[in-house]
């Protein structure tokens, strides 16, 4: 039982450290994204592209956060 809560710490440990690793992909696609000509007319479209890297960070620590729940949980 002690060993799958170590695993499972370890796995969010490692989803963070993936998600880390893939951050600049992600700030680069929306830049590219950004500099699109056809984009600058809709500018409720920039501000939702603004926000990309910011839900992707929440998503990585909010799955690694509950991997870690379930795993010390023991469920």
């Amino acid at each position: 039982m002690q060993m799958n809560r170590i695993m499972g710490v370890i796995f969010a440990v490692i989803v963070v450290i993936v998600g880390l690793v893939m951050l600049p992909l992600v700030l680069n696609q929306t830049n590219t994204a950004r500099s699109n000509t056809y984009i600058a007319n809709f500018p409720g479209t920039q501000a939702i592209i603004d926000l990309i890297p910011l839900l992707y960070s929440v998503g990585v620590l909010g799955l690694a956060g509950a991997v870690a729940f379930f795993a010390i949980r023991g469920n």
